[in-house]
């Protein structure tokens, strides 16, 4: 009797586990116009859904980003409005009330006034950096390339050179 319920007790977990396994696991809620809701970071900007970023789709969110923290809407962004949208952006991400962190990375305008033609110039040419094959199209691998290289700390675009041994002066 005992070991015919361990036994049935054991198929049981069995069962169990196994159903658990197979359960799918939930896909994200399409996008409004029917494709699949992009994944965060640059896909953000993947207007049509297809997996790929094209120029014009970066562009169009850099052009979208500014324009979100132009809050006076002269065609400037100051440090001010930058700071600002920093922390809505922080408290919306759970960050709390508190100061959000410094995101003085290379290249983000500084102490400096932005200007509209500094945003797209500024995405264009990120674009271009990470469009490793030049086909006028950013996809997975490429974009994995980029943060590998962000991750890294290099800004290239592009993963290190596998066949140089580190610490030589071309693998920098």
């Amino acid at each position: 009797m005992r070991t015919a319920l361990i036994t049935m007790m054991a198929a049981g977990g069995l069962l169990a586990t196994a159903a658990t396994a197979q359960t799918a696991p939930q896909a994200p809620a399409p996008a409004p116009n029917g494709a699949a809701r992009p994944h965060g970071g640059m896909m953000r900007a993947d207007a049509n859904g297809d997996g790929t970023l094209t120029r014009a789709e970066v562009i169009a969110q850099a052009q979208a980003r500014f324009d979100a923290m132009d809050t006076n809407h002269d065609g400037t962004v100051t440090p001010e409005e930058r700071s600002a949208a920093r922390a809505a952006m922080w408290a919306k991400r759970g960050g709390g009330t508190g100061d959000a962190p410094a995101m003085n990375r290379g290249g983000n305008g500084g102490g400096r006034t932005l200007t509209r033609a500094d945003a797209t110039a500024r995405a264009g040419a990120r674009f271009d950096r990470m469009d490793t094959n030049h086909d006028g199209k950013l996809d997975a691998t490429e974009m994995a390339a980029a943060r590998s290289a962000m991750h890294h700390g290099r800004r290239g675009g592009a993963a290190p050179d596998a066949s140089q041994p580190a610490g030589t002066p071309d693998a920098q």
